[in-house]
């Protein structure tokens, strides 16, 4: 066919920057190529000219999520259909002038699609053996063309153009899109900690206590003594993938305890485990669809199949294969991210009694609750490469995210060791145990944390760029706020007011012959 069309964006990746946001678009521009060469023949010297009206162009941004499990087989939802119209009116395209040249004539059309600031990640996720299935994005581009009647014709398309069909609309290759979100990175100077990338957040913890799996008796230790426990603790408030570490600090007080039971109460020890939860879900929630802007049931399959469905649909729809729980809408897979070299276990030094305050003088003097506290801090490792597998492949860190079909979240459980002196002299533990909700990101440029000095610093090359000019031109996102209000950096102060050398001198104009002789001095 002489006509073809060919997608052509400015980057094949978007870079999504910041939480998903509903109300926030970014750009995805590039341009569709039209190409128009004249056909030639056997017995024709000379290539005819080739006229071409095109009544239609079409470009559309399509996403799609697919998962599949054992337990709740195969669900399709399409994200978006995003079309643009960059044709409004029939255009006549010609070779004329040009019909010997060997390549052909190439028109260009751009087109600008903004893209949905709550759409989540390109990504591969669900039952291993199918390796398409995920969430995936793609351009698409259809135009209308009608051949017009010009110039030289041979004998062979005089007796064919009876039979053929003038109009003809044609469709472009598919044009995949990686779409990847990245999170801003705060300034060093609003960071807490020296050993994360991001700020420390702090959660008042309500723990909850749970019998000790090495004590087989059914004494526990007095629920009343454990009310009086308060536990502060602080995570960074989000954790890239490239950390290997996560910085842990708890803070014990028990200042409602009497003497006698801060005598008795011992810490001895605390446990820590950092857990990926992966939820499938083979229907949408509707506050979801209500809140992203979902398209309808009657544009979601089977109604209306996506463009670029799994091969393994086909079974589905025909009844070759069922869904094995058709009255199970979800399926968990959970892991550790815990580094399986390195004990989860933390041994407090001493003899445990962390909520008895000696005072530093010597006296009866009582110390101010800011005094009171007790820290513990620790580095908690993380796996830096997955080293298990199961049916969903290998279990690697994924960001957090939550999406129509799939859920990623990571929680920290931490349990302490309490050990209870009572009366009688029988010891008694518990664990105190609570969870704090984490927030793994990922971000522009591969950040190291300071604490690892024996990590390779990756070469900045091999990171993938959206675009040659993303390394120097920041996201809207970084210098705006969503209601358009420019941002202000004021980590960096301004200069001290000086007052100008001229002005204690009078304002009339008197000629400084100074720099005359400063210019002579070598």
């Amino acid at each position: 066919m002489p006509v073809s069309i060919d997608i052509i964006p400015f980057s094949d990746s978007l870079e999504l920057y910041g939480e998903p946001d509903f109300s926030s678009a970014f750009s995805l521009a590039g341009h569709v190529s039209i190409s128009l060469s004249p056909p030639s023949f056997m017995f024709q010297r000379r290539r005819s000219t080739t006229r071409v009206l095109m009544q239609s162009l079409t470009v559309t941004f399509e996403g799609q999520s697919e998962i599949i499990t054992p337990d709740i087989g195969y669900a399709p939802l399409r994200l978006c259909s995003i079309t643009r119209e960059l044709v409004n009116e029939p255009v006549d395209l010609s070779n004329e002038g040009r019909e010997d040249f060997n390549k052909p004539c190439s028109w260009n059309v751009i087109f600008d699609i903004p893209i949905p600031g709550w759409l989540p990640t390109t990504s591969t996720y669900g039952d291993r053996s199918a390796v398409e299935a995920g969430t995936r994005y793609a351009l698409y581009a259809t135009a209308t063309f009608t051949y017009l009647e010009d110039g030289s014709s041979s004998i062979f398309s005089n007796f064919c153009s009876p039979f053929s069909c003038r109009t003809h609309t044609i469709n472009a290759p598919r044009c995949p899109v990686t779409l990847a979100r990245l999170a801003e990175v705060p300034s060093a100077s609003s960071s807490s900690s020296s050993t994360s990338v991001f700020p420390m957040a702090l959660f008042t913890v309500d723990v909850q206590s749970g019998q000790d799996d090495t004590e087989t008796g059914t004494t526990a230790i007095p629920p009343e003594i454990l009310k009086k426990i308060q536990v502060v603790a602080s995570i960074p408030n989000a954790v890239t993938l490239d950390e290997i570490s996560v910085p842990l600090i708890l803070r014990l007080q028990g200042n409602e305890l009497d003497g006698s039971q801060q005598e008795r109460l011992r810490i001895t020890d605390f446990t820590v485990d950092v857990e990926q939860i992966e939820t499938y879900r083979s229907t949408t929630p509707l506050d979801y669809i209500a809140r992203c802007m979902v398209p309808p049931r009657a544009q979601q399959p089977p109604s209306f199949p996506l463009r670029k469905a799994h091969p393994v649909h086909t079974l589905y729809e025909v009844g070759l294969l069922m869904t094995p729980y058709p009255s199970k809408s979800t399926s968990t897979r959970s892991f550790s991210l815990f580094d399986p070299s390195n004990s989860a276990k933390y041994v407090i030094s001493g003899d445990g009694r962390v909520f008895v305050h000696d005072s530093p003088r010597g006296d009866a003097t009582t110390r101010s609750p800011s005094e009171t506290w007790y820290v513990l801090e620790a580095n908690v490792p993380l796996a830096p490469e997955p080293h298990q597998s199961d049916w969903a492949g290998l279990r690697s860190r994924r960001i957090s995210e939550n999406t129509p079909l799939f859920n990623v979240c990571h929680m920290m459980h931490i349990a302490l060791r309490c050990v209870y002196e009572q009366p009688d002299g029988e010891a008694v533990s518990e664990r105190l145990h609570f969870s704090l909700p984490m927030q793994h990101v990922r971000v522009a440029v591969p950040l190291i944390n300071p604490s690892a000095t024996d990590r390779t610093i990756v070469d900045a090359m091999e990171l993938q760029k959206s675009a040659p000019y993303s390394q120097s031109l920041p996201a809207y996102s970084q210098l705006f706020y969503s209601n358009g209000e420019r941002k202000i950096d004021y980590s960096t102060p301004l200069p001290l007011y000086e007052p100008p050398p001229s002005a204690s001198s009078s304002s009339s104009f008197t000629p400084d012959h100074s720099d005359n002789d400063r210019k002579s001095i070598s």
